[in-house]
């Protein structure tokens, strides 16, 4: 594993953390100054992926429900058979 993809690794996990910056930096042993340099270029690496938003849909499923999963990881649950409202949603990120 190369430095880059080490860093963006510790970038997911702090995310799942919960903690704040400085808490993770504190116990990782990482500069904070560095690790928000991380957290900026993965960002930017996120956005020039296209910023690909999962939309799921069980195949199964008789009622209109919805799950738009956001690159930052907030999931908006929507349960509409309005496809522009849902399209609408989908363009806000």
């Amino acid at each position: 594993m190369d430095k880059n993809e080490f860093m963006l690794s510790r970038v997911e996990s702090w995310k799942q953390s919960g903690l704040s910056q400085q808490a993770y930096c504190d116990q990782a042993g990482i500069k904070l100054g560095t690790f928000s340099y991380w957290i900026r270029k993965s960002k930017n690496e996120e956005a020039q992926s296209g910023g690909f938003i999962a939309l799921k849909k069980p195949v199964f499923a008789l009622e209109n429900k919805y799950e738009i999963v956001y690159p930052n990881g907030v999931v908006l649950r929507l349960d509409t058979d309005n496809l522009s409202e849902l399209s609408a949603l989908v363009n806000l990120y």
